[in-house]
């Protein structure tokens, strides 16, 4: 196993010792099906990169930061690395687009980062200039492929300080702003080491996936890895694989592919979409590594997907649920693949006091599925988010971690930096990252419960809010394939109440039945989850606003709703909601002035199956 200083180091290296082996591999996918639409040998890969690093060296002073706007592919790859070459800072960020949400999260990375120049594709290179010159006219635009061609004679490589900032990783905005995690090269060598030896990964693996690369997990565990091990990655693109899931599978299978790794959201895709006819035409038997992360992995999701792909050869043991962030560069923790995921059986009702005990014969029992051993690459603490006191195993509190893949900061931000970077316990042990996550210690393993922000506390309980989406999912099929936001609301007088936004498909022109499915998911979460939920929003398909990895940003849609900003199918929301956000909006449509916007059925109909 190699030891280098940077990942330059690294793929240098495997330039010189195997410059024809095939390093990369991207796929497309076409009414014909899978293919292969181009490939990366090592040396190709080694003198694209040179070549753009000699152009960007002519303009541009070490530590500059250079915007990676290109979809995934050859010339996202090329242009990574093309900037470690030539010692400026790769800000990996979203193709700009129509969407309005999208271009204003690439605007505020650019803003944030102060990026000079922005990298993309010859294909989509009007366009990014176009749509940039209107927002950030002083940045110029490089097409990747043209500034890679030829140049690379002139590179000479840098001398690469270790704790050198290597890139910025802008965190997906789950409960705050994005934010530019400053990882340097050490950062990520050690990281990328750390994956390998605690899933036991060989060099030379097959390494695949479909998550897009300016996201954590699709940078580092797709992108990155094999080129670490110098093995060879399989890459599509995320839209293949949320058109046709069943793609990721058949790549894995047609590729000899031994790592991939998704959201917990995508094994639960594949389950609906993927029939049982489908599956069983597939060989899932190589798949050492199915690692799940980027979310609090489910049960019922890993059980689910292990017997939905049994008759696929899939192993009960391949599927690793794992814990991770950008913050620790990526990897915490993630079970190693030689054993079935470690479910533990625990009381339900001290569960949600924040305790973690096993349940007895008879008693209410939550699973809840470990995100592996504690890792030997982090010094890591269970703490009292409040108290700051250390706790002891079997306690829930937040994670805390210290130790070589835990990144510098965030990029300009000094004080946050200092809050979530440099925290000490109430003993002074430190300085700690503040995961913001809550988790726990037992038997070895660590379990990751949820998050701080997203925890609705009612009547002394704790209930985790994936918990009522993932109920609501199985309260009717109208809400099986949609995504929930469950969140809690203060109304005049201080009390809290439980809303849920659920994203529906609806075809019934009935407002009344529609009206009745929401009053039956209510009674149905009330009973199940044992506090009221006395709200439910129905919105159209892809309304419930996530991060790039997929996760369910709450925060931001508990905002929608206050700000009666959300365009519902319908909602049933209890009097004291209703008046609380809904009873200025109505007096004003009362007295002619402007209302908040609720479509007649038919319409909302119409945009919900579109």
């Amino acid at each position: 196993m190699l030891r280098p200083g940077s990942i330059i180091d690294v793929v240098r290296s495997h330039a010189e010792r195997q410059p024809d082996e095939t390093a990369y591999s991207f796929l497309a996918v076409d009414a014909s099906g899978l293919h292969i639409s181009r490939q990366l040998s090592y040396g190709e890969l080694d003198a694209n990169a040179a070549g753009i690093a000699a152009v960007l060296r002519n303009s541009h002073e070490p530590g500059d930061r250079v915007l990676l706007a290109c979809p995934p592919g050859p010339d996202f790859v090329v242009s990574f690395l093309g900037a470690l070459y030539a010692d400026v800072v790769p800000v990996p960020a979203p193709l700009p687009s129509g969407n309005k949400g999208q271009q204003a999260r690439v605007h505020g990375i650019m803003t944030s980062a102060g990026v000079s120049t922005v990298l993309t594709d010859e294909r989509n290179f009007d366009e990014v200039r176009d749509r940039l010159a209107g927002s950030v006219p002083e940045v110029s635009c490089l097409s990747a492929g043209r500034a890679g061609a030829g140049n690379g004679r002139a590179w000479r490589p840098p001398a690469v300080d270790p704790d050198r900032l290597a890139f910025l990783q802008y965190t997906s905005g789950s409960t705050s702003d994005p934010r530019g995690v400053m990882v340097s090269h050490a950062n990520l060598v050690e990281n990328l080491g750390l994956i390998q030896r605690s899933y036991g990964v060989p060099d030379g693996a097959r390494v695949g996936g479909w998550l897009p690369p300016y996201h954590d997990m699709g940078l580092m565990g797709t992108l990155l890895l094999p080129l670490f091990i110098g093995g060879q990655g399989f890459l599509m693109a995320p839209s293949a694989f949320l058109r046709r899931p069943a793609m990721w599978l058949e790549m894995i299978d047609k590729h000899d592919v031994a790592f991939s790794p998704a959201p917990n959201f995508a094994y639960d895709l594949c389950v609906r979409r993927v029939s049982a006819e489908r599956a069983a035409t597939l060989d899932l038997s190589r798949w050492r590594w199915a690692v799940n992360g980027a979310e609090p992995v489910q049960n019922a999701t890993v059980r689910n997907f292990v017997q939905h792909f049994a008759s696929a050869g899939l192993r009960p043991e391949a599927v690793c649920p794992s814990y991770g962030m950008a913050e620790t560069t990526l990897f915490v923790s993630g079970s190693p693949g030689r054993t079935a995921a470690v479910v533990s059986r625990v009381d339900a009702e001290r569960f949600e006091r924040h305790r973690f005990t096993p349940a007895g014969q008879g008693e209410e029992a939550r699973l809840v599925v470990s995100s592996g051993p504690v890792s030997d690459g982090f010094d890591l603490r269970i703490v009292d988010p409040d108290s700051l006191r250390e706790l002891a195993d079997g306690e829930i509190g937040e994670i805390w971690l210290r130790g070589p893949s835990v990144a510098r900061g965030y990029w300009r931000q000094e004080e946050e930096t200092e809050r979530s970077f440099r925290a000490r316990t109430a003993s002074g042990a430190g300085p700690f990252l503040r995961t913001g996550d809550l988790g726990v210690r037992h038997e070895g393993e660590l379990y990751v419960t949820g998050r701080i922000k997203e925890v609705l506390i009612l009547n002394g309980r704790n209930i985790y809010p994936q918990d009522i989406e993932r109920e609501a999912r199985e309260q009717h099929p109208a809400c099986a394939d949609g995504v929930g936001a469950a969140f809690t609301v203060t109304v005049d007088g201080g009390s809290e109440s439980v809303v849920l936004v659920q994203e529906i498909r609806w075809s019934d022109p009935d407002e009344g039945a529609l009206r009745d499915l929401a009053r039956g998911v209510m009674a149905g979460l009330s009973a199940s989850i044992g506090v009221p939920v006395g709200n439910v929003v129905f919105v159209r398909p892809g309304a419930v606003l996530r991060s790039t990895s997929g996760k369910v940003q709450r925060v931001a849609m508990r905002r929608l709703f206050e700000d009666a900003a959300l365009t519902p199918v319908t909602e049933e929301l209890d009097a004291g909601v209703r008046r609380t956000f809904r009873a200025h909006r109505e007096d004003a449509a009362q007295s002619g002035g402007p209302a908040a916007f609720s479509p007649p059925l038919a319409q909302s109909t119409a945009q919900t199956n579109a």
